[in-house]
């Protein structure tokens, strides 16, 4: 290596400030010109095409359709180096007429004229707007004023300031992108739904429900009367409030969080500053308006997390939340509570099976007499569809799904008609697929079949039985995430793919895009597709044949090509048992040159929900602006890391959550190297946000990994998934179910053979050689669950490397004691490594400390992998 080797004997610990290595200060004591620094990395470059220096001229990626009521009639916004307009767009098979929705002149004339402000008619301050029901106007807000848009007459009218917390007035119609008869619904839990009306109205709106101090009430629009209809709501057991202390605010500040210290009491809209302290409970109407459903969560027994903002003023202050933890004994209880009209109160109805159930997709199929639902057991491994009785309380379950060696991930019921067969997903055959079942229970055929993953329900057309299936997999000779649009008969007849073509068909970059819109009869398919080395492309096609109709737009990269930006290469690997495809995509330098060598930086992340790599396209981002310092970036799959591949693709890592990705990644950037000379495989970093975090760090300390990759830049990282969300870490490492009385612990290793069976190899590392049981409805109570997931703390020793751990301390989704668990152990093996702390920072490192971390990540691998040491003092150029 380039770079000086001697070690010191302890970490360096600095707070919110760049870390100054001994190498760096030893290179350039007093700093040296960017001309004389031998090793000087390409920071022109890299500065140029930054995100934010990019942003004016990133344009409009792809058609987002907003359809006028349930018309095929739809308009959009776009944006160009031309300006921003909105667009009109009337379908027809001939290929429809597409014209401006408004004269963007007359509009800015007439908005300054109002606002007393200069607009200009191709940068117009509004990219939203929301019709009224009669189509004739549209409304937009700019600077809390709202406005009207008459279209007829071509003139604008102010309606005066928004008024904060008001609920949408009812002239206006809500965005809609198409869409069919669903059924299930989402089990909402606690109140403060999203909308900022608190009033919960019954489908014919002659009753409403609220929530206050933890308590439901139910109004009588036309008498006006208010019955209380609680009486035990409390604190972490709520039927919903508003919570205006001062922890709340300073947790609902927290944007980029994700714990759990939310579950059931606030959004982000109930906020501490309302007056009103009635918020919306997430009550499930019955269609016919006598009951409703509420699924009640009871933390009471949740322990507590803490995290301290140092920056609070006049001085530091605890912040403290509900999280589990993986294998504790008290996590947080679903409830199923339910209201009949002219019932006294709601009521508890037990549904209990399994100890620690979740509750989830509650709905009502038809009428106020029976209602769905399904329960989950912990281990995430089985589930049953039931339906309630509401009149006895009788249970009868419909279906189960069961898998042994992995977990479940259910998707939404829905419904071929109302009152007729539903659709369930499963993997029971190795792939997702769509199974047709008969009202009451009882599979009946399968929908979709075949080696691929059906992902989502698009579209149902209740009245033709006809499906529209998102999926990936299915087409010959095309990249494997690539997404797509069928549609099919509700008997399995007629499968019809409708966006051909290779390329991702979604209005999203990552794997699991958003995929072609289907319009409200179904007769038109709006379809953006693209590649990472294919620039976006939206039309229309014809809805029975696929057939493109017309092209819309064509994203405008023309800026950025005369800035000299150019897309990244996609690859495809064998993962390393030499057979698994994995697909990745590689960033060069702009000013790249095939004779030179480079060093090479993996970003990783390890799912299982993603891998993280960008199947549509991408601009580039943080991991272009890296490659033009002067390396090649890596972004590549790996077993294990995505679910819309096969069951045994996706769950390869259950029960072995630390280690599994290690052997692909490394293997992938091999097989790259052997393809290109330019590749330099002796000076290899790898870095990482949350999962990527911790997979960079147990890189650099597993053997022989640590070997392998030289630098690591690790963000965030849940280093100990012990102390880590317990839902996350039991879901997708395995978890034992044991019985509460055995006592054998402490003796058991991966690969016991009660783990293997059920909780996968390792749920039980290290726990102890008690034998594992089945749990029912029998032994609820005499159960318990253990998990051991490996630690990065454990391999501290082995750094040989260059490390940067990076954390906020105010984190609620990974707390920072993961970071600082790892940090305290490379200070007791006696290793040096780098160490950040940002303050008042959460998950997601927000605005000028994201641009910050982003500068800090830059130079650590410009001076460990390029040798450019001119840190020598707190100047940032």
């Amino acid at each position: 290596m380039s770079f000086p080797t001697r070690r010191l004997a302890s970490a360096l610990l600095l707070l919110g400030a760049a870390t100054s290595s001994l190498q760096a200060q030893l290179a350039a004591p007093t700093g040296q010109p960017d001309e004389a620094r031998p090793n000087k990395a390409n920071w022109a470059l890299a500065n140029r095409f930054g995100t934010g220096a990019l942003r004016s001229v990133t344009y409009t990626f792809g058609v987002q359709p907003r359809f006028l009521g349930k018309s095929d009639t739809m308009y959009y916004n776009w944006r160009d180096r031309s300006g921003s307009r909105f667009m009109l767009y009337v379908p027809s098979p001939a290929g429809g007429t597409k014209r401006a929705l408004f004269d963007p002149a007359k509009m800015a004339e007439q908005l300054t004229l109002l606002s007393k402000k200069p607009y200009d008619a191709t940068n117009l301050p509004f990219q939203a707007i929301t019709f009224l029901k009669s189509h004739k106007a549209f409304r937009f807000t700019v600077d809390t004023v709202r406005y009207e848009w008459t279209l007829a007459s071509e003139s604008l009218k102010s309606l005066g300031r928004v008024q904060r917390n008001a609920p949408p007035p009812a002239d206006e119609e809500r965005d809609t992108q198409g869409g069919g008869f669903g059924g299930g619904g989402g089990g909402g839990f606690g109140g403060g739904a999203a909308g900022r009306d608190f009033k919960n109205y019954a489908p014919d709106s002659t009753v409403f429900v609220f929530a206050r101090d933890h308590n439901l009430f139910l109004v009588d629009v036309k008498k006006g009367d208010t019955t209380k209809i609680s009486t035990d709501g409390a604190e972490d057991y709520s039927f919903g409030a508003r919570d205006t202390t001062e922890n709340r605010r300073q947790l609902n500040a927290l944007s980029g969080g994700g714990g759990q210290q939310n579950d059931g009491e606030e959004t982000e809209e109930n906020d501490a500053n309302s007056r009103d302290m009635r918020v919306r409970p997430n009550v499930i109407w019955s269609p016919d308006s006598k009951s409703f459903a509420f699924v009640r969560r009871d933390q009471r027994k949740v322990k507590d997390l803490f995290l301290v903002n140092v920056l609070a003023n006049p001085r530091p202050v605890l912040l403290h939340y509900k999280y589990t933890m993986p294998g504790e004994e008290n996590v947080t209880q679903n409830e199923l509570w339910l209201y009949r009209r002219g019932d006294a109160a709601i009521k508890q109805v037990n549904v209990r099976k399994w100890k620690d159930q979740s509750l989830q997709d509650l709905h009502w199929p038809v009428s106020g007499d029976k209602l769905r639902l399904v329960r989950r057991d912990r281990p995430q491994r089985s589930v049953d569809f039931i339906e309630l009785d509401v009149a006895t309380g009788a249970i009868k379950t419909l279906l189960t799904d069961a898998i042994e060696g992995a977990a479940l991930e259910p998707k939404p019921v829905r419904y071929l008609a109302k009152g007729g067969e539903f659709l369930w997903w499963s993997q029971k055959t190795g792939w997702g697929m769509f199974y047709v079942y008969g009202f009451d229970g009882g599979e009946k055929r399968a929908l979709t079949t075949g080696q691929w993953n059906a992902n989502s329900i698009v579209k149902i057309d209740s009245t033709t039985k006809q499906v529209w299936v998102s999926g990936q997999g299915r087409e010959p000779g095309e990249q494997l995430y690539q997404t797509h649009l069928y549609r099919v008969n509700g008997d399995g007849t007629g499968f019809t793919l409708l966006d051909a073509g290779n390329a991702h068909h979604a209005l999203t970059l990552g794997e699991n895009g958003t995929p072609s819109i289907v319009s409200p009869s179904g007769r038109y398919v709006y379809d953006t597709y693209s590649r990472m080395d294919q620039t976006p492309v939206s039309v229309v096609r014809d809805g029975l044949t696929g057939r493109v109709l017309t092209k819309l737009e064509e994203m405008d990269v023309s800026k950025l090509k005369e800035l000299g930006w150019k897309p990244a290469e996609p690859f495809s690997v064998k993962a390393a048992d030499g057979v698994t495809e994995l697909y990745g995509n590689v960033f060069k330098p702009f000013d790249f040159d095939s004779t030179k060598r480079y060093p090479v930086i993996h970003y990783v992340y390890p799912g299982p929900q993603t891998e993280a790599v960008t199947t549509g396209f991408s601009v580039g981002g943080g991991q272009m602006q890296l490659a033009q310092l002067g390396f090649i970036v890596v972004q590549v799959g790996h077993r294990g890391g995505s679910p819309l591949r096969s069951l045994a693709y996706h769950r390869y890592g259950y029960g072995n959550l630390r280690d599994y990705a290690l052997a692909d990644k490394k293997a992938a950037l091999e097989q790259l190297a052997a393809r290109h000379k330019y590749i330099d495989l002796d000076k290899v970093g790898i870095y990482g946000h949350s999962g990527g975090g911790f997979l960079t760090a147990a890189a650099m300390l597993l053997p022989p990994y640590n070997e392998f990759f030289k630098v690591g830049w690790s963000e965030s990282g849940n280093h100990d998934n012990n102390i880590y969300n317990q839902n996350w870490s039991e879901w997708n490492h395995g978890v034992r179910v044991v019985a509460k009385n055995d006592s054998a612990r402490g003796g058991a290793r991966a690969g016991a053979a009660g783990a293997q069976r059920r909780g996968g190899p390792g749920a039980g590392n290290g726990v102890g050689a008690s034998r594992e049981v089945v749990q029912d409805s029998t032994n609820i109570d005499n159960v318990r669950f253990e998990i051991r997931v490996p630690t990065n703390d454990e391999l501290a020793a082995n750094l040989k490397g260059n490390l940067a751990l990076v954390t906020g301390d105010l984190d609620n989704n990974v707390h920072p004691g993961g970071t600082i668990r790892l940090a305290n152990a490379l200070i007791k093996a006696n290793k040096r490594f780098d160490y950040y702390v940002y303050p008042g920072e959460p998950h997601g490192y927000r605005g000028a400390v994201g641009t910050y971390n982003q500068r800090m990540l830059m130079e650590y691998f410009a001076e460990h992998l390029l040798g450019d040491y001119y840190r020598g003092n707190g100047e940032i150029k």
